[in-house]
């Protein structure tokens, strides 16, 4: 059964077996899984960005989530993309 570990105005964690997550799905038998939901907008968007980035690290190279180091600079890259887009340039007021 499914527990909510976190239920904020920016995030929901909830905790449980993957089946709930991922009904009928093999691979999941029996695993421990949490889902994530996050509000329909950019911030959210990025969040799930980041943790999808960080997972897929942790997957595939296990030792680079050892050093709080490069995962503060896997967190720096996906956050701070938000300053690499252009903006809309502001109107100047007459007057």
């Amino acid at each position: 059964m499914s527990e909510i570990k976190i239920h904020g105005q920016r995030a929901i964690l909830i905790e449980g077996n993957a089946d709930e997550f991922v009904p009928n799905s093999e691979p999941a038998a029996g695993m421990h899984g949490f889902a994530i939901m996050v509000p329909p907008d950019e911030a959210g968007e990025r969040l799930l960005d980041m943790l999808w980035r960080i997972t897929i690290a942790y997957v595939g190279i296990p030792s680079l989530l050892r050093s709080r180091a490069k995962v503060s600079k896997m967190v720096e890259a996906v956050m701070g993309s938000e300053s690499r887009h252009p903006k809309p340039a502001r109107k100047r007021s007459l007057g």
